[in-house]
């Protein structure tokens, strides 16, 4: 039979065959960290519940052996495997910890999953505003007094959701926050998506359960090697019911877990466990090499050249953030002409390239990367930027907007799509906003405003692209 007829087959082997240098998740990067028995064997490990193989959701033998393990290498007490990504590892920590009507403290940047686990469990959301850096255009983090602040103003909430690190690799000063909610006897949860690596080097920022946490949920295929879903939410301490938690995982996720999924789990733990410390020294010294070759060669910048503001305690040294405004592109363009060169990365915005980078990357990895960079100044011409003083229109509102109902509620309404122009006055039923800064401007249940709509239009108009509209121009609403 020819692959022609099978389109996502045809488009996956010809991605593989380019030999694209891949600077994106998942960490495994191909598999180039993966033992061969287990790459030669895919196939044949995909199993189901047989004898000898466990049952992830009434874990007795060998599932139950991995997951003690991970607790053990995590610092957790309990770890499950979610092999739904940290999507319904973020869900399963809500929905564990809160009841319906419940008040839970989330940042306006957090992933789309918290707001999916809001109107499965009518959790009611009280929004922090994370601090926003206009001179580069991008959110950064949330501060310990707006935390201590809307904790002052809603007593009765549950607890606190914090993002740590965000995608650019920022940091929060999460034992301040820690010692903030658990002073209130509250709970602390943590989307530490990005940090699954964290406890397996010293130099890198402290993990999550290393400073209190509750509960916390890891993507390990973001930067361990492992494949893409699979995921650890880890608990820990008296305040909350694990076997709760393990409740709601069965709820959420399949009822036929991928055994392979599971298993990259246990390989990117044992793998961390014995050679992290060394890996990650050979990564951050790589990283350091590409660093000190961007900016000498082309000029270069990265997250390390700027302001950290109060609200950034660390940075990860293993995520690879550019700059390319002094190429004269934006992010988006550099993004395209690097793809073009045989590099692809996992993101760009208006005037950076974030690479992710892992444990299977090596010095021929980055060489590459630095070597395709430093040939793209001969295709810019053409392609430069106005004057950059034009992006400076680009105002940012910290401003929330007013809930009108809760995100179940709107969902649940009946819902139109009408033009961006025509929603303001009415209740948004999505997750609406902008890149920069990918924080969202309206969230399910908000009241639509002028200011707000112009502010998304004008960001649009600069460069910045929307994100949450339907068929790319329509915003969902309650009907009326």
């Amino acid at each position: 039979m020819d692959i022609n007829n099978a389109p996502l087959v045809k488009a996956l082997m010809e991605y593989v065959k380019q030999g694209t240098i891949r600077f994106h998740m998942p960490g495994h990067k191909g598999g180039k960290a993966f033992p061969k028995e287990f790459l030669d064997n895919l196939a044949a490990g995909d199993v189901t519940e047989i004898p000898g193989m466990d049952n992830l959701y009434c874990p007795a033998g060998v599932i139950a052996q991995a997951q003690m393990l991970a607790a053990k290498a995590f610092g957790a007490h309990h770890t499950f495997f979610m092999v739904n990504g940290s999507t319904a590892g973020i869900q399963a920590m809500i929905m564990a910890a809160c009841k319906p009507g419940d008040k839970l403290i989330v940042p306006r940047n957090s992933h789309r999953s918290v707001w999916a686990a809001m109107i499965l469990a009518d959790v009611k959301p009280v929004y922090i505003q994370p601090r926003y850096d206009q001179e580069n255009f991008m959110a950064t983090q949330i501060l310990v007094q707006d935390v201590q602040r809307a904790l002052d103003e809603n007593p009765d909430a549950v607890g606190v959701l914090v993002v740590h690190p965000n995608y650019y690799g920022m940091c929060s000063h999460l034992k301040q926050i820690e010692r903030v909610v658990h002073g209130r006897g509250k709970l602390l949860l943590v989307d530490e998506a990005h940090g699954a690596h964290f406890i397996f080097h010293p130099d890198l920022p402290p993990s999550a359960g290393e400073l209190g946490a509750d509960m916390w949920v890891q993507s390990a295929h973001k930067t361990l090697p492992a494949l893409t879903q699979a995921a650890y939410l880890h608990v820990k301490g008296p305040r909350v019911d694990a076997k709760r938690v393990a409740q709601v995982i069965a709820m959420l996720q399949t009822s036929s877990p991928s055994y392979l999924i599971m298993a990259s789990l246990d390989w990117a733990r044992a793998l961390m466990e014995a050679e992290g410390k060394a890996l990650i020294e050979r990564l951050m010294q790589e990283i350091h090499y590409a660093k000190a070759r961007l900016r000498s060669h082309i000029g270069l910048l990265t997250i390390n050249d700027y302001d950290k503001g109060e609200e950034v305690e660390a940075l990860d040294p293993t995520r690879l953030v550019l700059d390319v405004r002094p190429l004269g592109i934006t992010g988006y363009r550099a993004e395209k002409l690097l793809r073009e060169a045989g590099v692809q990365v996992e993101m760009s915005d208006i005037y950076r390239l974030v690479l992710i980078c892992s444990v299977a990357d090596d010095r021929a990895t980055f060489k590459a990367l630095v070597e395709r960079l430093t040939n793209l100044i001969e295709k810019l011409p053409g392609h430069r930027l106005g004057p950059r003083a034009e992006y400076n229109k680009m105002s940012i509102s910290q401003e929330i907007p007013q809930q009108m109902m809760s995100p179940r509620e709107a969902f649940y309404s009946i819902i139109e799509n009408i033009p961006i122009r025509e929603s303001v006055g009415r209740i948004c039923a999505g997750i609406i906003g902008a890149y920069p800064p990918g924080v969202p401007r309206f969230c399910p249940g908000e009241l639509i405003d002028k200011e707000g709509i112009d502010e998304l239009l004008n960001i649009q108009r600069y460069g910045g692209t929307l994100f949450g509209l339907v068929k790319n121009s329509l915003v969902p609403v309650v009907s009326e």
